[in-house]
């Protein structure tokens, strides 16, 4: 079957209409917080947070300096009606999180065209992680163990019953109608076109259809057979032809494609060269790669969620990283400050998506494919802004089919990367070569997820 992607229509994410769109949220959650006249009860992962910020005085220090090195423009200061706005120290940051931290996201049209849906933690922190002080506040341990904690917690409220009275307001024309559009390929020509034909749901409850929760809707699978496994495998023979095609792990867009990727550069560059012994944490496999091939492509928060195993073959091993959270290159930060840029990143780190490969909290799942030409190639889940929870669904020596699931992403939209040894010449379908998918490029093509990706011979 015939790959048929998605044209995504253009948006721009450096016009004004989307920085006002960031503000309008902001805007409210720093209100909110300000406007109380004694502390509110804090989550205890965010009084954790707290706690090591008061107790430290240099991460306190350094939390303050990075909020007051936000440049004082409009840009950064204002809101849309022109009212200064924004967050004054560290206690009122954390009273900002303390009242998001147990609230789900409802639909919003405009966060949509800035792509912050699901990710209200991201869009508070977008312009302090952009500072000098935010670089090195974002990239401390302590700090990222707190973090962690405050985002798990935030993602065990969206597993409760009570995360789902936004829902409704998801299955309203305009989202149902994008999410339906988004997840089109496959679909018979002459057939009706609805979410409740794509998707695993009850079609009959109009007001949360089925879904449990926030993360249940979120995760939510596609009905048989609206993503076949193009080029089935029917068996582990190595010798069958369909074993030379690797098929797409996450229903994404590509980002990058490289090649010749070596073991150690300094990935903290504008250039983002990606450094495969930071990517796969030091394993003592990192040498069969170097030399080789990376592709990475990001994945929509309004589209599906899980990962697909590309080959058929077995799980040598799997390996959870722990890293950062809200970590972006200053090169893409503000123009006052870096000046290669007229607007800086409008939703960090979007703009650092190779560079936080190396750095970001990751799932690795190392896989030998069955076809030799192939043999150990692995899989990284990058658990890019809050999306700090890769699932893994397989285990070390699991015999896995082409299509079989690998995990899930939970909260929101992220990226994941392939990696190939520099034995295998890898031929890419047309909509996974370059132009790239950096903002700069008007359409976006969405690959579904089980559709051909490349084939697969000896370089």
């Amino acid at each position: 079957m015939a790959t048929t992607a998605v044209q995504v229509p253009a948006r721009d994410p450096w016009s004004s209409v989307d920085f006002e769109a960031i503000d309008k949220w902001r805007v409210k959650a720093i209100e909110k917080a300000a406007a109380r006249t004694a502390p509110s009860s804090l989550d205890p992962s965010v009084q954790e947070f707290l706690n090591l910020l008061n107790k430290n005085q240099d991460l306190g220090a350094l939390a303050n300096k990075m909020l007051s090195e936000v440049p004082p423009t409009p840009t950064y200061d204002f809101d849309p009606t022109g009212k200064f706005c924004r967050i004054t120290d560290y206690n009122h940051m954390v009273q900002c999180l303390n009242d998001i931290i147990h609230k789900a996201p409802p639909w919003d049209h405009d966060a949509y065209k800035v792509g912050l849906i699901g990710v209200p933690f991201n869009a508070l922190f977008n312009w302090p992680l952009a500072t000098e002080s935010g670089y090195k506040f974002f990239k401390d341990d302590r700090v990222n163990t707190c973090l962690k904690k405050i985002l798990d917690a935030h993602g065990e409220y969206l597993k409760r019953e009570a995360s789902k009275e936004v829902l409704p307001g998801w299955f309203e024309e305009e989202p149902l109608q994008i999410m339906t559009e988004k997840a089109s390929p496959y679909w018979p020509d002459g057939k009706e076109k609805s979410f409740d034909k794509i998707y695993d749901c009850v079609s009959t409850d109009k007001k949360y259809k089925g879904f449990k929760t926030w993360d249940d809707f979120f995760t939510r699978q596609f009905r048989e057979p609206v993503r076949p496994v193009n080029h089935e495998d029917k068996n582990h023979d190595p010798q069958e032809p369909s074993k030379a095609v690797i098929t797409n792990a996450c229903e994404s867009v590509v980002y990058r494609c490289e090649e010749n990727v070596q073991r150690k550069d300094r990935f903290w560059l504008k250039g983002q060269p990606y450094s495969l012994s930071d990517m796969l944490d030091f394993d003592e496999d990192v040498d069969k790669f170097v030399g080789g091939t990376v592709y990475q492509a990001w994945l929509a928060a309004e589209c599906y969620h899980r990962w697909h195993s590309p080959v058929s073959g077995t799980v040598e091993k799997v390996k959870i990283v722990p890293g950062t959270y809200f970590s972006g290159l200053r090169e893409y930060g503000f123009p006052e400050v870096s000046g290669n840029r007229n607007i800086p990143d409008p939703s960090g780190p979007n703009l650092s998506q190779r560079y936080i490969t190396s750095v970001a909290t990751r799932a690795l799942i190392f896989i030998k494919a069955d076809n030799p030409t192939i043999g150990l190639m692995c899989f990284i889940a990058v658990g890019m802004d809050e999306i700090s929870s890769c699932e893994v669904l397989v285990k070390k020596g699991q015999r896995i089919m082409k299509g079989d699931q690998l995990g899930t992403f939970h909260l929101g939209g992220s990226t994941h990367c392939l990696i190939f040894r520099p034995e295998v010449k890898l031929d890419f379908n047309r909509d996974a070569q370059p132009p790239y998918s950096d903002v700069e490029f008007g359409q976006h093509t969405i690959i579904p997820v089980n559709a051909w990706l490349a084939y697969a011979g000896r370089a």
